[in-house]
């Protein structure tokens, strides 16, 4: 290992030193700048690179966010160690302090890089990183028992270079690491893109790869794997109009090993996906997707081929099993027709044969789980005691792990291509002993990989031509979050709402219902684009207008405003009519009044506009399911008109070529209110 070598050369450069520079050189007390270095090198961290951002000088790093649908700002990206970001040691230094090895000063802004550290303290700084920092346990005692020093190391002495470095050599002789690094939910973001704040750049694949490479030079590609929680093909433009083509291209050209389908992977029919699988160099992994009986293709079995159960990796001496697990209700988040020949395994259960296999018959040393569950990722793994690490696909949620049942680490990886996790398992005397993870939030403090970025870059100038082209003009900027469109009233929803309202004027279209979760960018000001509107509207949600009763409307209603205040996307955003509800346990449809003023009657017919994903009984609306017979059959309502292949993007781009003109943009009334909350 490179970074081995490079230590054991500086030790003999040293010993060849004069004895009385060696004197002065080494037994010069030990600083904590040099500390954070030296542990840095004998764990094998990658660097951490803080974003310099003008005035957040004083303000103390955020290791994440935790809730789901949340955003990485400023506050997640800057130094930790304020009185730091002069010094070379810098980046070993974030390390240290953001895995928990170190620890700030009182006052969470300082590191004290000059201050010198007692044998006492490196000792506990090398146990805790040793058996894991998040971990609750006497380290130093563990330490000891393992005799990686003994009682009579832990003084109050100040600790000088050689003894520190002493105590370091002697235990990388028997310790290994295996960097495991993490993704997930990519969700199609391939190419960096502005913050929440707007403060700075963030994501990029391309710079994943050069921290990979990094580590791959230090502890050989055997001792590095990276593995993904899911849902990176699809959902922005990019990887929409390339089916997802640039998601493959980008994760083989990182030596990914694994994936597992998330439920956003079935995005799009289900034979690309089976044609993604066929160009991925690594493995795309399920293990209870499966076909219906008797809808599996001539010659396959139950269990599609192309989506293994579990891989088996061998690094540092250790077997490492790794799974995929796939959210058994991921048929309610997409559109009917990419799931209608195939259906999954209960998760739990399946999870549970898995584990026992890779435990007892493969003899697993670790149990890696790609867990997209959501919710039920932590279920997961309180329930099987054998899983080591579990990657939370779904959860949407950055910063530190979650430790659970026994010492078990569900890692937070984040979402959209912003973070990339790094779990180091220690591995002493060819056992692993304990981890340590550290997020790195892919700011443009991280270089980007030539190769990477020329692979993305080629497949965006192919859909440039296409989706650049002026289709309208909006005089406004129409602003856009989850919260906005799951827990709220939202003109970027009405606008979306109106416009397939119009779309189906002519046909008598009274009133619209939609998702608010289908809803997923802004809208600014100026010249719209093609490419504008295929961000605001990425999914297929082929449209439909169905005619029904006020009392089929006001349960599809009661149904979209269960899960507030959660940001949940089968909140209701409408056109042609307002409604109030009373947030609570639960929430209380109120009143629902139509836009010429009239209440909605029980009993009447009204003709309704929504899409496809709905009149499948996507989210829990069986109430207008006309499509998925596998699912409760909607019994109150008539299909009247089915436009497939023409999306609610076509229907919004054709409201823009109608209604604006360069000289009359469009401009809607921003305090309009259709959702009151009581």
């Amino acid at each position: 290992m490179k970074r081995k070598l490079i230590a054991v050369l500086l030790v003999l450069l040293l010993c060849l030193s004069s004895a009385f520079a060696m004197g002065r050189v080494e037994d010069k007390p030990l600083e904590r700048a040099e500390a954070a270095s030296i542990l840095d090198d004998l764990f094998c961290l990658a660097d951490i690179n803080p974003k310099e951002i003008e005035g957040f000088e004083l303000t103390p790093r955020n290791l994440g966010y935790s809730a789901t649908n949340g955003a990485v700002t400023s506050e997640n990206v800057i130094a930790a160690a304020k009185d730091c970001t002069d010094l070379e040691e810098l980046p070993n230094i974030e390390a240290v302090v953001n895995s928990g090895i170190m620890e700030l000063a009182s006052d969470n802004l300082s590191f004290n890089p000059e201050a010198t550290v007692t044998k006492k303290e490196f000792a506990t700084y090398v146990a805790k990183g040793l058996y894991g920092p998040d971990l609750e346990l006497d380290h130093v005692a563990k330490a000891i028992e393992d005799k990686v020093f003994d009682q009579s190391f832990l003084t109050d002495e100040v600790i000088d270079r050689k003894t520190a470095y002493a105590l370091s050599d002697s235990l990388k002789t028997r310790l290994e690491t295996v960097s495991v690094f993490v993704t997930s939910d990519i969700h199609g973001n391939y190419m960096p893109y502005k913050s929440s704040d707007g403060k700075f750049e963030i994501g990029s694949v391309a710079r994943i790869k050069d921290i990979l490479d990094v580590q791959r030079e230090d502890l050989g590609n055997a001792n590095v794997l990276y593995v993904d929680g899911g849902d990176s093909p699809y959902n922005t433009t990019l990887a929409n109009i390339t089916n997802g083509d640039v998601s493959v291209a980008s994760l083989n050209a990182l030596g990914l090993n694994a994936t597992v389908l998330g439920n956003h992977d079935y995005d799009y029919s289900f034979a690309n996906l089976i044609r993604l699988a066929g160009n991925a160099d690594y493995a795309m992994l399920s293990a209870n997707t499966k076909y219906k009986e008797g809808h599996q293709p001539e010659g396959s079995g139950l269990y599609p081929e192309e989506f293994g159960s579990y891989i088996i990796c061998k690094a540092a001496g250790l077997k490492i099993g790794i799974f995929g697990i796939t959210d058994d209700n991921s048929s309610a988040t997409t559109l009917y027709s990419n799931t209608v020949d195939i259906t999954w395994d209960d998760d739990l259960t399946k999870s549970h044969e898995v584990v026992a296999t890779l435990k007892n018959t493969e003899h697993c040393d670790v149990i890696i789980a790609l867990s997209h569950l959501h919710s039920k990722n932590p279920a997961l793994v309180l329930q099987e005691r054998d899983i080591d690490i579990s990657v939370g696909g779904g959860n949407d949620i950055a910063g530190k792990p979650t430790i659970l049942g026994d010492n078990q680490y569900l890692i937070n990886p984040g979402k959209h291509g912003e973070a990339l996790t790094q779990v180091s398992i220690n591995v002493l005397d060819g056992k692993a002993v304990g981890n340590i993870c550290n997020q790195i939030f892919l700011t443009d403090a991280y270089s980007e990989d030539p190769g990477v970025k020329e692979i993305v870059n080629a497949y965006n100038a192919q859909v440039d031509a296409a989706l650049d082209v002026t289709i309208g003009y909006n005089s406004q900027n129409l602003e856009w979050s989850s919260q906005l469109v799951r827990c709220q009233n939202s003109p970027i929803a009405n606008l979306v709402t109106d416009a397939l309202l119009s779309y189906f004027k002519d046909d008598g279209a009274q009133l619209c219902i939609v998702n608010g979760g289908g809803i997923r960018a802004k809208l600014d000001a100026g010249e719209v684009s093609t490419r504008e509107v295929t961000s605001v509207l990425p999914f297929d949600n082929n449209m439909m207008l169905v005619e029904t009763s006020g009392k089929t409307i006001w349960d599809a209603l009661t149904n979209g405003i269960a899960a507030y205040p959660a940001t949940n996307g089968k909140f209701p955003q409408v056109a042609g009519m307002t409604y109030v509800f009373k947030a609570g346990t639960p929430n209380e449809l109120v009143s629902v009044t139509l836009s010429d003023g009239s209440e909605l009657e029980m009993d009447k017919r009204y003709k309704v506009v929504i899409n496809s994903f709905l009149a499948g009984g996507g989210d829990g609306y069986t109430m207008l399911n006309v499509l998925d017979t596998t699912k409760t059959m909607a019994t109150d309502v008539n299909q009247l008109v089915y436009v497939r292949k023409t999306f609610m993007r076509d229907a919004l781009e054709d409201y823009f070529k109608k209604h604006t003109s360069k000289d009359q943009p469009l401009s809607i009334h921003l305090s309009e209110n259709r959702i009151t909350i009581l």
